[in-house]
């Protein structure tokens, strides 16, 4: 039988309630300013932890704004963004130090790697926020050095570690980006595109990775994307924007016909 497709709008802008043990997110009536540009209006949603969740729209609807606002690279207009395992019973929209000291990991569109550094002293950087500047001088722990190994074995880059990440392909750069976005311990991974410069094969491998990583290690995910069939396959759920505005926040099913049939657009372009 198949599925009733959940409204277009949520109602008068209100986010979906969501258990308060559960919801590791709340978003209320964010608002992102780009010059003269309003690139996000009243956005509010609520992110549950072990979702895997998409944002997605086309180009010029906030998706980007709204994944730096959450990532505390840019500072909202209006409204809050509040980290309920973090700071209950607060607000914590503008609390650098609060935002620098949560599991959080964000995986950039261009992976931002150091293309002379090995894939494995890439992915070890992700662990230098976790020590003293007098700490790194003299080197990471070989704790660290082993868990950085034990990551690109894992996402398959074993006999790759030791090339320059410039050497790598870029579904290589993508999965040492991963690896020291997961050695960060995250309780959630904000990732920004992590698809966009990838062949299709290469693209669902790395979504399969992603997933597994959801499933197999309870990590909370939220990511921009642009394909409707891979956010179909892969996604509990989407959040679309359209002119800075949150349209629709439901189940990832049937989502080509929310998009064509009651948008009226024919692609995500």
């Amino acid at each position: 039988m198949k599925k009733s497709v959940p409204e277009t709008r949520t109602e008068a802008g209100e986010p979906r309630n969501l258990p308060p043990s559960e919801c590791l997110l709340e978003v209320r009536d964010l608002s992102v300013q780009r010059g003269e540009h309003r690139a996000l209006r009243r956005v509010s949603f609520d992110l549950n932890a072990g979702e895997f969740v998409g944002i997605m729209g086309r180009s010029g609807a906030g998706k980007t704004s709204l994944m730096y606002a959450l990532s505390n690279l840019v500072a909202p207009a209006e409204g809050s963004v509040h980290w309920r395992d973090q700071c209950p019973g607060a607000c914590c929209a503008h609390v650098a130090d609060s935002v620098r000291n949560q599991r959080r990991a964000v995986m950039f569109q261009h992976y931002r790697l150091v293309p002379q550094l090995s894939a494995l002293t890439n992915v070890m950087s992700g662990r230098l926020g976790a020590h003293g500047w007098w700490r790194t001088l003299a080197g990471l722990p070989s704790a660290e050095k082993r868990s950085a190994a034990d990551w690109l074995e894992t996402l398959g880059l074993g006999g790759r570690m030791h090339l320059r990440a410039g050497q790598l392909s870029g579904g290589e750069q993508q999965r040492v980006a991963l690896a020291r976005a997961m050695i960060q311990e995250p309780s959630l991974l904000l990732a920004d595109e992590p698809i966009a410069s990838l062949d299709a094969e290469t693209a669902n491998e790395v979504m399969e990775r992603f997933r597994q990583m959801n499933r197999q290690h309870g990590l909370t995910m939220l990511c921009v994307l642009h394909d409707l069939e891979i956010a179909e396959r892969f996604l509990d759920r989407v959040l679309l924007l359209d002119h800075g505005e949150l349209i629709y926040d439901g189940a990832s099913t049937d989502l080509q016909s929310v998009v064509t049939d009651r948008l009226g657009w024919k692609t995500l372009e």
